[in-house]
């Protein structure tokens, strides 16, 4: 049997570079399933599913780049004793449609086109990228230049872009900003740093959230 491309654990720690112990076991998991068929594959990320218990189908999701509705119906598949499965035309790893990124090799780049001007990093080092737009608008803004892809498949290539799925919401005042706000505060921003670009000059990027202790004059602040 040809076994298929080995998938590289999406985890929230596994894209760290902090030490995890259960990397290499992410990765094993990984490996395993390069050497099954596509029902095999579903059926062993649900069986692991089922062993963690709450939460654990978004985690085998995120460890095997298997989608969780092929998850649950593995977890639905083996709660029934496999008996609406056949043994007979399994499908071999590589035989069903390709991935949208592998179909549409220029997806990723334009993406990240997309994503240039909104894109907010975390100066700790701690979290992952962050940008304004929700799944839905990126989607639409991909359909409108010429490649259409889902949420779920734009969800996918932003974690592998080192992105949180989610979009970064703000609130001022205890109230959520309304949109026009934030893309008003945003565009402003995109401004300055083309600005700056077009000079030569640096761009900084701040975090004023962490907390800071300064000593002025021998006094703290």
């Amino acid at each position: 049997m040809t076994s298929m491309p080995v998938h590289r654990c999406e985890c929230a720690k596994c894209r760290t570079h902090k030490p995890y112990a259960d990397r290499a076991y992410h990765h094993q998991i990984n490996l395993f399933l390069s050497r099954l068929n596509e029902p095999q594959r579903r059926w062993f990320a649900a069986l692991e599913a089922l062993h963690i218990g709450h939460g654990g189908q978004r985690l085998l999701a995120h460890i095997t780049g298997l989608s969780p509705m092929t998850i649950r119906r593995g977890c639905r598949e083996l709660k029934s004793s496999l008996a609406p499965c056949p043994d007979k035309g399994l499908r071999a790893p590589g035989g069903g449609r390709l991935a949208l990124d592998v179909e549409d090799p220029e997806l990723e780049a334009v993406l990240e086109t997309l994503l240039a001007a909104e894109t907010a990093g975390d100066p700790m080092g701690q979290r992952p990228k962050a940008k304004r737009s929700s799944l839905r608008a990126l989607s639409a803004r991909l359909a409108a230049v010429g490649h259409p892809a889902s949420r779920t498949t734009v969800a996918k290539l932003l974690r592998k872009m080192d992105y949180s799925p989610k979009a970064n919401a703000r609130r001022a005042e205890g109230r959520q900003a309304s949109p026009l706000q934030r893309n008003d505060q945003f565009e402003h921003i995109t401004a300055q740093r083309e600005q700056f670009t077009g000079r030569g000059d640096p761009i900084i990027s701040v975090d004023t959230k962490k907390r800071a202790l300064y000593v002025f004059q021998g006094h703290e602040r």
